[in-house]
């Protein structure tokens, strides 16, 4: 989350901690990890990685492209 935030990523546009709307949201689906966009109660976009460190950095990189993602 550092990194996101030292990127100057708004902190309104990613969650770590389950299911935020409209926001790129990071989830532990044991045994995998889920990368998702959460909208209107629902995922889109969702993408399923077999450890953190992978689904974090897909998360981060997805973010870094997103130009409204920025502060």
């Amino acid at each position: 989350m550092r990194s996101l935030q030292a990127a100057g990523i708004r902190p309104s546009a990613y969650s770590v901690s389950g299911p935020e709307d409209m926001a790129l949201c990071l989830e532990e689906v044991r045994p995998n990890w889920e990368v998702f966009y959460f909208e209107r109660g629902g995922k889109t976009f969702s993408k399923t990685f077999p450890t953190e460190a992978e689904a974090c950095e897909y998360m981060y990189q997805e973010l870094m492209g997103d130009k409204t993602a920025f502060m």
